[in-house]
């Protein structure tokens, strides 16, 4: 009988998870568990802004490289191993990897989980501005320093360079708060978030079939934030004031009149109105989106947040 030995690579990646009580950490855990490899593991609880959680994992990493996680990122159990691989025999100045993710709510292949050298990417600390990331990137690439991004051109949730599950997950707020602020960072430059466009008359069509309120408030998300005057640098997202997301109350608010509808004259007999999204939605329960980790079949769940 052969026994699967795991990679050893405590030694050379620390693995990263931040958190702010998701419902999806727990699962997140469970898969970094199962991952084939050994490597330090570090939660980072409840910091924020994200900016701070991030340099949080900067700072505390003792080792040649780290992986930031999300914790609505369900890892397949070969993740950390292959981004080890595909980094450690690189040039110096390859100082992150990025590799894919598919999203079970959009239903695309998406970029997500990365690995860093940290001895180089440490020289540039993040800061407090909105896309913190990319503002950390673009000042590291004018040193020279590379950033390496799998194609996402054709690619599946099984193709090599997919490395896990993402979107499996939603709340309404949650799916407002994501769309609008990934739609300010497309129209700042960062191209990665061009499938937007493609993605907003989508949820538009898969609405009106289906009555999802998670995909009306993402598609409120995205037109949110195409809508922002703003030409600031901003802040990065704080779940602290997710509550105070600009636009998200008067949303709830028109949702919550409009699912009310008038109140004068005789109630509609059930099958009194050919089209019926509203009651058709309430009837379902489809409040928040869950996803199965085997199949990544998108189902309706009871609504309760990254």
């Amino acid at each position: 009988m052969t026994m699967n030995v795991k990679a050893d690579l405590s030694d050379a990646v620390t693995v990263f998870v931040s958190t702010v009580g998701y419902p999806t950490f727990e699962n997140c855990l469970e898969c970094l568990r199962a991952q084939d490899s050994n490597f330090g593991l570090k939660v980072i609880d409840h910091v924020a802004p994200i900016s701070a959680a991030l340099q949080q994992m900067m700072d505390e990493c003792a080792t040649p490289y780290y992986v930031q996680v999300d914790e609505d990122m369900l890892l397949y159990p070969h993740a950390v191993r292959t981004l080890y691989e595909r980094i450690s025999p690189m040039d110096s100045s390859v100082v992150q990897y990025v590799c894919a993710l598919y999203d079970v709510h959009i239903d695309r292949v998406i970029y997500g989980i990365k690995i860093f050298r940290h001895a180089v990417v440490s020289r540039y600390p993040y800061r407090d501005v909105c896309g913190c990331e990319w503002d950390q990137i673009r000042r590291f690439r004018a040193d020279g320093h590379i950033d390496i991004r799998v194609p996402l051109q054709g690619a599946t949730r099984d193709s090599t360079d997919t490395l896990g599950l993402h979107g499996t997950y939603w709340t309404p707020p949650a799916a407002y708060l994501r769309y609008c602020v990934l739609e300010l960072k497309r129209r700042k430059g960062n191209r990665t978030h061009e499938w937007l466009q493609q993605a907003a008359p989508r949820l538009l069509a898969r609405f009106l079939e289906t009555g999802s309120e998670v995909d009306f408030y993402a598609l409120m998300g995205i037109l949110a934030g195409s809508l922002c005057r703003s030409r600031t640098l901003g802040r990065e997202k704080d779940y602290r004031t997710y509550d105070r997301t600009p636009g998200s109350e008067h949303l709830r608010r028109f949702v919550e009149e409009v699912r009310q509808g008038w109140s004068e004259g005789d109630s509609l007999a059930p099958d009194g109105c050919a089209i019926d999204i509203l009651h058709r939605q309430e009837a379902t329960g489809n409040r928040g989106v869950t996803g199965d980790s085997n199949r990544g079949q998108v189902r309706a769940s009871p609504g309760d947040s990254t």
